[in-house]
């Protein structure tokens, strides 16, 4: 199964910066991504089959960006919030894999696999 999700979601680098400068700043960002990420996931069926693998195609414009600054936490919050999968334990997600694909634009595809 996959899904795009056409929003260029926010550095490690970056989210920590806002953690240092205002808790409550960061917070605001983490909710907005995990509930943009919950209605995207709300448009698939709920997975029944586990455990599951990610694979996230992160498209990016810049070819200086750090492909392990990625952060798929309020991403596969999102998931869970949708009800898509009980838990984001490894008892449902066995394996996650990054993909850098260059594009004129910040988005993200997810693929989910059963195991």
């Amino acid at each position: 199964m996959i899904l795009t999700i056409k929003y260029k979601f926010e550095s490690i680098n970056s989210y920590i910066n806002k953690c240092r400068t205002n808790y409550h700043i960061a917070n605001k960002l983490k909710q907005k991504e995990t509930e943009l990420s919950a209605l995207a996931f709300s448009k698939i069926p709920v997975i029944k089959k586990f455990p599951i693998k990610l694979t996230f195609y992160w498209h990016m414009k810049s070819k200086v960006a750090d492909l392990d600054g990625r952060l798929p936490k309020n991403i596969i919050d999102g998931l869970v919030r949708s009800k898509r999968i009980p838990d984001d334990n490894v008892k449902y997600i066995q394996e996650i894999v990054h993909k850098y694909i260059e594009d004129k634009e910040d988005y993200v595809v997810i693929e989910l696999e059963e195991l």
